[in-house]
C-alpha cells in the first residue's frame, strides 16, 4: 500500500514522506489533547466524587424515597392519636312507623314524645382506640424496620455512586494514557518506516518490506483512533457522573488502607457493614412485623368513642337535645371471608424476605471473596507486566541496532514494537483493573468517602 502526499515533489523519498505522515499525527493529536484539556480546571478524585454525589439525581431521588419512608413512620406514631372530627347529618326523608303495643296502659297520655323519624345532628365526635390486637404497634415497628433498611438502601446508593465517578475518573486516566502510549507507537513505527526508506533508495531494502513498514503505521494510526473512540466513551461517561467540567488532575491515591488484610476480616465487615445486606435483613424484619400483624384480625378491638353534640326534632313535640356521651366500644371479631388467606400471606412474605436476605450474604460473600483474590492476583501480574516492558523495551533498542548493521529483518525489528507498545497497554489495563478492584471492595465494606 502506497502512502503519498498529492502536494510533495515528485520523486521525494518514501522515508521523508512516512515521516511527514507521523510528525503530522503527532502535531493534530498534541493540540486536540491541549485544547481538550485547557478548557477545564484539574480535578483531583476526591473532589470528583464530591461533586457527583452532591449533584446526583439518582441520589436525590433515593432521598425522596426514603423521605416517603420517614412520614410513612410518623404515620405510624400518629396511629395512636384519637379520631376527631365534626360530624353534620340532615335528614332528608324519614319516617318510623309503629305497631299496636296491648300490654301498655291506654290511659296514659302526655305529649307526643315517639320518634317519628331520624333527628338531624351535628357535633364533635372523638374516637380513641384502646386495643387493635397489637396491629398498630406491629405495623409501628414496621415502618421503624423500613426507615432503617432505607437508610441503608441510602448508603449503598451513595457508596455506588462513589464508585462509579472513581471508575470513570480512572478509566479516563487510563484511556489518556493508552492515547499517549499508541501516539509514541506510532513514532517508533515511523522511525523503522523512515529507515526502511533510507535503505530502500540505496537498494538495502526490498518494496515488500517497505510496504511493510508503510501497513505497520497505518495499524498504528488505527489502533489510535481506537484509543481516542475510548477516550471520548469515557470522558462522557465522567461528564456525565461528576459534570462537563470534571477533568481529571493526574493519578490519584488508591486507598489501600481502606481494605483488610486478610480474607476471614474482609468477609466478617462484609457481613456487618455491608449496606445493601443491613437493608435485606430489615426488609425481612419488616415483612415479620406485618406478618405478626395480621393475627389482629382474630382479636377483640376496644376503643373510646366520646360525642358532644344536638339532636334536632325527633317528634312532633319539638324539642333539641344537646348530648354528651362517653362509651367504651368492644368489637369481637367473629370471621371475615379472606382472612386466613390473608396470613398465610403476610407469613410467606416473611419467609420470603428471609431467604433471599441469607441468599443476597451468600452472594455477597462469594462476590467479595473472587474480587479479593483477583486483586491479589492483578497486583502480580501488574509487577510482571512492568518487567515485560523494561525488558521490551531493551529489545526494541537492541533490534534497532542490529537492523541498521543488517544482523535483523524489518519484520523482526517491527514486530518487537508491536509487541512493546501492546505490553505497554496491558500494563495500563491490569493497573486500571487493580485500582478499581480497590475502590469496588471498599465500597461493598461501606468504606468510600467523598
Amino acid at each position: 500500500m502506497r502512502i503519498g502526499s498529492t502536494g510533495g515533489k515528485a520523486g521525494a523519498p518514501r522515508g521523508d514522506t512516512a515521516a511527514r505522515i507521523g510528525r503530522t499525527l503527532l502535531c493534530i493529536l498534541f493540540a486536540a489533547g491541549a485544547l481538550g484539556a485547557a478548557g477545564a480546571r484539574a480535578e483531583t478524585i476526591g473532589e470528583t466524587m464530591e461533586w457527583a454525589l452532591r449533584t446526583s439525581f439518582d441520589r436525590k431521588a433515593d432521598d425522596e424515597r426514603q423521605a416517603a419512608l420517614e412520614a410513612r413512620l410518623l404515620s405510624g406514631y400518629e396511629a395512636f392519636l384519637p379520631t376527631m372530627g365534626y360530624s353534620i347529618t340532615r335528614r332528608l326523608d324519614s319516617k318510623i312507623k309503629y305497631t299496636p303495643d296491648f300490654a301498655s296502659d291506654p290511659l296514659i297520655g302526655g305529649s307526643d314524645t315517639l320518634q317519628r323519624w331520624q333527628p338531624n345532628t351535628s357535633g364533635f365526635q372523638l374516637s380513641l382506640p384502646l386495643f387493635d390486637g397489637f396491629k398498630r404497634y406491629n405495623e409501628l415497628e414496621a415502618a421503624r424496620s423500613a426507615t432503617e433498611a432505607g437508610r441503608g438502601l441510602q448508603d449503598a446508593k451513595a457508596q455506588q455512586i462513589l464508585l462509579d465517578t472513581a471508575s470513570a475518573y480512572l478509566a479516563v486516566l487510563r484511556d489518556r494514557e493508552i492515547v499517549r502510549l499508541r501516539e509514541a507507537a506510532i513514532a517508533d513505527v515511523a522511525k523503522v518506516a523512515r529507515s526502511v526508506a533510507l535503505r530502500r533508495e540505496v537498494h538495502d531494502a526490498t518494496n515488500a518490506e517497505a510496504a511493510l513498514a508503510d501497513s505497520r503505521v497505518l495499524a498504528a494510526t488505527t489502533n489510535l483512533e481506537q484509543a481516542k473512540a475510548s477516550l471520548v466513551t469515557s470522558e462522557v461517561e465522567l461528564a456525565r457522573l461528576a459534570g462537563p467540567t470534571a477533568n481529571p488532575s493526574g493519578l490519584p491515591s488508591i486507598p489501600n488502607s481502606l481494605l483488610p488484610q486478610s480474607l476471614d476480616e474482609l468477609q466478617s465487615i462484609l457481613v456487618a457493614a455491608n449496606p445493601t445486606l443491613i437493608a435485606a435483613r430489615l426488609d425481612a424484619t419488616l415483612a415479620d412485623y406485618l406478618a405478626r400483624a395480621s393475627y389482629a384480625q382474630f382479636l377483640p378491638q376496644v376503643s373510646l368513642e366520646v360525642t358532644h353534640g344536638r339532636r334536632g326534632p325527633a317528634s312532633l313535640t319539638p324539642y333539641r337535645v344537646l348530648e354528651t356521651s362517653t362509651m367504651l366500644q368492644t368489637i369481637i371479631p367473629i370471621y371475615q371471608p379472606g382472612e386466613f388467606g390473608n396470613v398465610a400471606l403476610q407469613h410467606a412474605a416473611a419467609r420470603q424476605k428471609s431467604y433471599a436476605a441469607q441468599d443476597l450474604e451468600n452472594t455477597l460473600i462469594a462476590q467479595a471473596t473472587s474480587a479479593f483474590k483477583q486483586r491479589r492476583s492483578t497486583i502480580v501480574q501488574v509487577a510482571q507486566a512492568d518487567q515485560r516492558v523494561r525488558k521490551i523495551s531493551l529489545a526494541v533498542r537492541g533490534r534497532q541496532m542490529e537492523l541498521q548493521i543488517g544482523s535483523m529483518t524489518v519484520v523482526d525489528v517491527l514486530n518487537t514494537v508491536a509487541e512493546l507498545a501492546d505490553a505497554r497497554v496491558a500494563k495500563i489495563n491490569l493497573e486500571f483493573a487493580r485500582d478499581r478492584a480497590t475502590y469496588a471492595l471498599a465500597a461493598v465494606m461501606n468504606r468510600l468517602r467523598a
